[in-house]
């Protein structure tokens, strides 16, 4: 049986957004007490668990 070199095939695509994804917190000087501070409210699940 001969055998057949399949060449492999690229296609490009490229697509711009139509408008903003996600966007950053703005950057403050101000101090914030740990109450208060931006976390993972959820923490009832965690992806890199190790049981």
């Amino acid at each position: 049986m001969k055998k057949i070199y399949l060449i492999p095939a690229l296609q490009v695509e490229e697509a711009q957004a139509a408008q903003m994804l996600a966007e950053s917190l703005p950057i403050s000087d101000d101090t914030v007490s740990g109450e208060k501070a931006l976390t993972k409210e959820d923490d009832s699940w965690d992806a890199w668990d190790e049981e």
